[in-house]
């Protein structure tokens, strides 16, 4: 089996190591150390930009090697012993890729990592985490916390799974939106994917996801903007359920 990392020029452009107090700026996942701490994780660390549909991670591979997104989407995936895709998550900007390995008792790769979108991310240090978690108490509990936060993601996917299909659609939508910047916006515009592979994420058919989204044009849920396909009203994602219905001001 191949090396989940075997690098070539050609795909990976790899920048010289940034400025650790720069970086760690524009990812809000690493507020919560202390400035010392962030410089020792980020430090020597290697800035990446990987295209679309390149497979960063391969599931079943041995690794530790550890990334944090600085921006785009990257989806974490299975496949079935049919060969049919099954997405797990979905990750933006300050998400963890590769910790599970570092701590698991053998650093093998639970699911496979494929750039959503054009992506840019850090390499970090080998061993750079294992020291972090090893030497602050701040630095386990930002883990424990990313783990929770990953169960919730996953509970929720699950759920969604037993929904009609329109509001599969809805939440993938919208979760592409809110990952497309760091904002966590859902105004924010939707990534221009396939709809094959929305449809993928959403655990529909190609067919279904096609119609759907048309219909969803003419009903005036979405509309294509400067930058791409948008919500242009939230109202069915909160009649739904999907996010919360704010009450307008007194009056």
């Amino acid at each position: 089996m191949l090396n989940s990392l075997l690098y070539s020029l050609q795909d990976f452009n790899l920048a010289h190591p940034s400025n650790s107090l720069r970086v760690s700026s524009q990812i809000k996942v690493l507020e919560a150390l202390d400035q010392d701490l962030r410089e020792r994780l980020l430090r020597d660390h290697r800035q990446l930009a990987i295209p679309p549909s390149h497979q960063l991670i391969f599931q079943s591979d041995w690794g530790s090697e550890t990334y944090v997104i600085v921006e785009g989407i990257a989806k974490a995936r299975s496949l079935t012993l049919a060969g049919e895709e099954v997405v797990i998550s979905l990750m933006g900007s300050g998400a963890l890729i590769g910790d599970l390995a570092l701590l698991s008792p053998e650093p093998i790769r639970s699911v496979d990592v494929v750039a959503l979108t054009a992506v840019t991310l850090l390499k970090l240090r080998d061993g750079a985490l294992k020291e972090a978690l090893e030497s602050s108490a701040t630095a386990l509990a930002l883990i424990a916390g990313l783990q929770a936060q990953r169960l919730k993601v996953l509970g929720e996917r699950l759920m969604l799974m037993h929904e009609d299909a329109t509001t599969r659609l809805l939440a993938t939508l919208l979760e592409l939106a809110r990952l497309n910047g760091p904002a966590d916006d859902p105004h924010q515009p939707i990534p221009a994917i396939s709809q094959n592979e929305i449809a993928v994420i959403a655990g529909l058919s190609r067919g279904t996801t096609s119609t759907l989204i048309n219909k969803l044009r003419s009903n005036g849920t979405l509309e294509n903007g400067v930058e791409g396909l948008r919500f242009a009203t939230l109202a069915p994602l909160q009649r739904r359920g999907l996010l919360p219905t704010i009450p307008p001001p007194p009056g």
